[in-house]
């Protein structure tokens, strides 16, 4: 387990005053690749081509940052299994008080192959690693998608400052412009409960995304990534507001 300190800065502040969820991914990020050094498995440790993948992410927001201060994040590795391996999150202010949990699924992957790496063995052993889950995941319905028309389409042209060290758009952006597509209503009268990203294929700069949002009718969405070059998805998320 890693508990890491973060100053929140002014720019990751947004205009209702709170730190918005991909900036809270982020830092949830950061110490994911802290915690994952600890055992030998930082993007360092890795040969050349070789990454953790981030293929889901699900946040309950439980509270607000709402100004410049120190925050802490609490990450560490769940469980493995032969390919996946569960990280869980819980982020405080600097008053000690609970503002997110969250929990992640990762893989192991040679970027050049596009080939799955098994979780190494001692991983897979690992029993210090088998700590209370942060929180359990909501069941999400169905996709309106199948029965419905997108409330909201955006386009958005991924940009060479989107890209993390592998080349590909972080999966941060993934999360921020899924919510592109919520209707502004919706941001100016409710507030963010929970969202649950998963991804399904990368992004390179340049690309083309629209993103389809579809309204569930009780205060949820389904955004879809869809790539203008092969009309592939790039990413699925649920978002839920209050």
């Amino acid at each position: 387990m890693t508990e890491e300190f973060f100053n929140v800065r002014y720019h990751e502040i947004w205009q209702d005053k709170s730190v918005p969820v991909w900036i809270l991914q982020n830092y949830a990020q950061q110490a994911a690749a802290i915690d994952a050094k600890t055992f030998s498995l930082g993007w360092e440790d890795f040969p050349q081509g070789v990454a953790w993948v981030l293929t889901k992410i699900s946040f309950r927001l439980t509270g607000k940052i709402s100004s410049v201060q120190k925050i802490k994040v609490k990450t560490w590795h769940v469980s493995s299994d032969k390919i996946y391996s569960r990280r869980d999150f819980i982020i405080y202010d600097e008053y000690g008080a609970e503002v997110a949990k969250a929990v992640s699924k990762w893989l192991i992957l040679d970027l050049a192959k596009h080939r799955i790496i098994r979780t190494p063995q001692f991983l897979l052993e690992k029993k210090d690693c088998a700590l209370k889950f942060a929180m359990q995941e909501i069941e999400r319905p169905a996709p309106a998608k199948f029965s419905a028309e997108p409330v909201m389409q955006t386009v958005i042209t991924s940009r060479l400052e989107d890209l993390d060290l592998n080349g590909h758009v972080n999966n941060v952006h993934f999360t921020s412009w899924a919510l592109e597509g919520v209707p502004p209503l919706i941001w100016e009268t409710k507030t963010l409960e929970y969202i649950s990203t998963d991804f399904k294929s990368e992004l390179k700069a340049g690309e083309i995304i629209t993103v389809k949002t579809y309204d569930n009718l009780d205060g949820s969405f389904w955004h879809e990534l869809v790539k203008q070059s092969d009309s592939k998805v790039a990413a699925v998320a649920f978002s839920k507001w209050i």
